[in-house]
């Protein structure tokens, strides 16, 4: 964090202005090892390093100018799963589920129960840990015509979208991690550091699912997420009628249970984001039917790229 000191590697050159930049690392020891292999790299039979920087690297010292730090692992959603359990309701009406959460062990243990909810219809996929100002959450449906947010620290729901008994039903959600979106070879304080490598922060998400009756395809809508901790949870159709080409995808959250895996989980392909400049664009995989004689659409015209702020 701010204050804090990186090791960049330059690469240096007779008549060259400004020195090549190589990438940053958290210690000299791993700096170092960098420089060594930049040294005995070939190209066409020729040392490269020679040919390109025969004044040889140096390591600088560079101070962290951000308050931000890389998110540990594992993600939430490879941090938690949850079990579901059918309940029988009255004859004539749909049968409930039993939903347990709970915390994946580290090889050896035992995984953790967090809490339990019911949900009035089927589990589906409508459990999705996230992270948000140092803390964790998952996007839930006990309704299963509204969003709910769950506080996975003390199993309790903190905001509830308003209920409406025609409204939108959740079939998943995703909430971006910021390691599905970055990875560690850019870190605070080297070069290519800048504000688009600090996001995203959990506050906002999609759902997938229908309006209640209209079951044939999955359409997707926005969640605001900004003030969840104040108890408000927001959706909206800003990405109109867009159906969801959500193919065989499954949330690790509800495949084996018990320890956690050591490879972290991809996010669901058919909803890509992307940030540049600070501007924020998402590409969803849709589904749409064409007339075979026209070869236009027999619907509405549907975008496959969209922005928001």
């Amino acid at each position: 964090m701010r204050g804090d000191v990186v090791y960049c590697i330059y690469g240096a050159h007779e008549g060259r202005e400004k020195d090549y930049f190589f990438g940053g690392f958290c210690t000299v020891a791993e700096a170092e090892a960098e420089t060594a292999k930049l040294r005995l790299r070939e190209m066409s039979g020729r040392n490269w390093a020679e040919q390109y920087h025969n004044h040889g690297f140096v390591v600088r010292d560079t101070l962290i100018q951000t308050d931000f730090e890389i998110p540990p692992r594992p993600k939430p959603r490879d941090r938690y799963f949850v079990r579901g359990t059918r309940k029988e309701n009255r004859p004539g009406t749909w049968p409930s589920t039993i939903v347990e959460v709970f915390r994946r062990a580290n090889a050896g243990g035992e995984p953790e129960k967090v809490c339990e909810y019911e949900r009035n219809y089927g589990l589906l996929q409508t459990f999705e840990p996230f992270r948000q100002g140092g803390r964790e959450f998952a996007l839930i449906s006990p309704q299963y015509t509204g969003t709910s947010v769950l506080d996975l620290a003390t199993g309790r729901v903190i905001a509830v979208e308003p209920v409406s008994s025609a409204g939108f039903c959740p079939v998943g959600f995703y909430v971006p991690d910021w390691w599905d979106l970055h990875d560690e070879s850019v870190i605070p304080g080297s070069e290519y550091w800048n504000a688009d490598r600090e996001w995203s922060s959990g506050e906002f998400g999609f759902v997938w699912g229908c309006v209640w009756g209209d079951d044939s395809s999955w359409k997707v809508q926005h969640l605001d997420l900004t003030e969840i901790q104040s108890g408000a949870i927001r959706r909206n159709e800003r990405f109109g009628y867009v159906e969801l080409a959500t193919d065989r995808y499954r949330s690790p959250c509800f495949g084996p249970e018990g320890t956690l895996q050591p490879q972290s989980s991809d996010p669901p392909p058919f909803i890509k984001v992307e940030r540049w400049n600070e501007k924020t664009n998402v590409t969803f995989a849709v589904e749409m039917q064409f007339d075979f004689a026209s070869g236009k659409p027999t619907e509405w015209q549907r975008l496959r790229t969209a922005h928001f702020e």
